[in-house]
C-alpha cells in the first residue's frame, strides 16, 4: 500500500515545524493548543510534555504518559520503536514518515510523523508532531478491497462469456450445416417465399456466427497477457491498410502520417488499428471521396495516434455508449457490425496503461485518438 498516495493535508504540521524553527515562544504557544499531537522526548526518548490533542487521540492521562517512553506507555511496539530510533539515528530527525502508533485501548493510529531536535531550557528534546491519516488508510484499504471483488467478478464474467460463446457455435455450426443440405439439395424445389426465407436464415446465422468470434476474442484479450515490444506504427498500418483493400472493398482514400514508435504487444495493438481503421472505412462508404487520416504526436512522455475520417459521425450525446459491448449509434440496416469492435479496442488499450477518445459529428465524421507509452519507457 502506498502511504503518500493521497493528497494528505500536511500545512499544519508543517506551520508546527515552521514556527518550532523561527520561535520558541510561538512554538509552546502551538504546542498547547494544536489542532494535531505534539510531544516532548528526552534525546532518549521519555516523554516530558504532550499537548491536549495528544492525550485526547491516545487516551491516557498526563501522569501515565510523563516519565516513561513510547514502548513502556505502549504508543509504540518494539519494532516501530526500534525503526523510528535508527531513522533519527541515521538522518537526525524524522520528515513527514509513516509511523503506526497504538491509542490505550490497543486501536491502531497511523500517523504521518515528523520529529525535530531543539534545545530548551539547555536541554535538547526531541518535538514530535503527529498527523491522524488513520481514516485515509482506512478508505484505501476498502478501496483496495471493492477493487480485487471487482476484479474477481470481472474474471467470472470473462470466463462465462467465454464458455458461453464457445458452447453456442456447436449448434451453429450444425444450423449452418443443415442450411447448406438444403441449399444445395432442395433449392429447385423452394417458391420464391422458400427462398427468402433460406437467404434469412443463412445472414442470420452468418450474423450470430461473426457476434459470436467477437465475444469469444473480448473475452480472450481480458485473459491475454500484454508482452510488450518496440512496435513501428508506420509499417504495422501500412500492412493493415493493404490487407484492408483486399478483403474490404472500398474507395477510400487513406493517408498515413509519418508514425511514432511506441512500445506495447504487438498482436494486441495490431487489433486495435484494424477494428479503427475498418470502421471508419465502413463509416464513411457513404461518402462521395470517403478521406481517412492516420496521424500521431508525441505528448506527456506518450503517443498519440489519431485516426480521423469524414464519414457519418455520430451525436457526442452517446459518446458513454460507444465502447459498451453491444452498443451501436447506427442500426445494422445501415451498418454491419455487431457493437463489439470498439469494446475490445478500449479494453486493449487499458490493458497497456493507455486511453482512448473519441470526438465527432453527425455527417462530418469521427475521430478516435488513443495513447501508448514511448519505446523508451517500461
Amino acid at each position: 500500500m502506498d502511504l503518500f498516495s493521497d493528497n494528505v493535508d500536511i500545512k499544519t504540521l508543517e506551520e508546527a515545524t515552521r514556527l518550532f524553527h523561527e520561535s520558541r515562544a510561538g512554538f509552546l504557544t502551538l504546542f498547547n493548543n494544536s489542532p494535531i499531537c505534539m510531544s516532548m522526548t528526552t534525546p532518549q526518548r521519555t516523554y516530558k510534555k504532550v499537548n491536549k490533542k495528544f492525550l485526547e487521540k491516545f487516551g491516557y492521562t498526563e501522569s501515565e504518559i510523563v516519565d516513561r517512553n513510547s514502548i513502556e506507555v505502549g504508543i509504540l511496539d518494539i519494532e516501530e520503536s526500534a525503526r523510528v530510533g535508527a531513522l533519527i539515528k541515521t538522518k537526525g530527525r524524522l520528515q513527514n514518515d509513516y509511523v503506526k502508533c497504538i491509542a490505550k485501548d490497543g486501536t491502531v493510529v497511523h500517523t504521518i510523523s515528523s520529529i525535530e531536535m531543539m534545545e530548551m531550557n539547555g536541554e535538547l528534546h526531541l518535538v514530535s508532531f503527529f498527523l491522524d491519516i488513520t481514516k485515509i488508510i482506512e478508505q484505501q484499504a476498502i478501496i483496495e478491497q471493492h477493487a480485487q471483488q471487482l476484479e474477481a467478478v470481472n474474471k467470472e464474467l470473462e470466463a462465462f462469456s467465454y464458455s458461453v460463446s464457445h458452447d453456442l457455435m456447436t449448434p451453429l455450426r450444425a444450423i449452418n450445416g443443415y442450411v447448406k443440405i438444403l441449399e444445395e439439395d432442395f433449392y429447385a424445389l423452394f417458391d420464391d417465399e422458400g427462398k427468402r426465407v433460406l437467404s434469412a436464415v443463412q445472414k442470420n446465422t452468418k450474423k450470430m456466427a461473426n457476434l459470436i468470434d467477437d465475444l469469444l476474442s473480448f473475452a480472450k484479450v481480458g485473459k491475454q497477457a500484454v508482452l510488450k515490444t518496440e512496435i513501428d506504427a508506420n509499417e504495422m498500418v501500412k500492412e493493415i491498410v493493404l490487407d484492408l483493400k483486399n478483403t474490404i472493398p472500398h474507395k477510400a482514400e487513406i493517408t498515413i502520417g509519418d508514425l511514432h514508435t511506441a512500445k506495447g504487444d504487438y498482436a494486441l495493438i495490431k487489433q486495435v488499428f484494424i477494428n479503427l481503421l475498418s470502421n471508419a472505412i465502413k463509416y464513411s462508404s457513404k461518402k462521395e471521396k470517403p478521406l481517412i487520416e492516420v496521424t500521431s504526436e508525441i505528448k506527456n512522455d506518450q503517443v498519440v495516434y489519431t485516426i480521423k475520417d469524414n464519414g457519418e459521425g455520430f451525436n457526442m450525446k452517446y459518446i458513454d455508449k460507444l465502447f459498451g459491448v453491444f452498443q451501436r449509434l447506427h442500426s445494422s440496416e445501415e451498418f454491419e457490425g455487431t457493437g463489439v469492435g470498439l469494446a475490445t479496442v478500449q479494453r486493449i488499450i487499458n490493458k497497456h496503461g493507455g486511453t482512448i477518445h473519441a470526438q465527432a459529428e453527425p455527417g462530418l465524421g469521427a475521430t478516435f485518438t488513443f495513447t501508448l507509452p514511448l519505446t523508451s519507457l517500461s
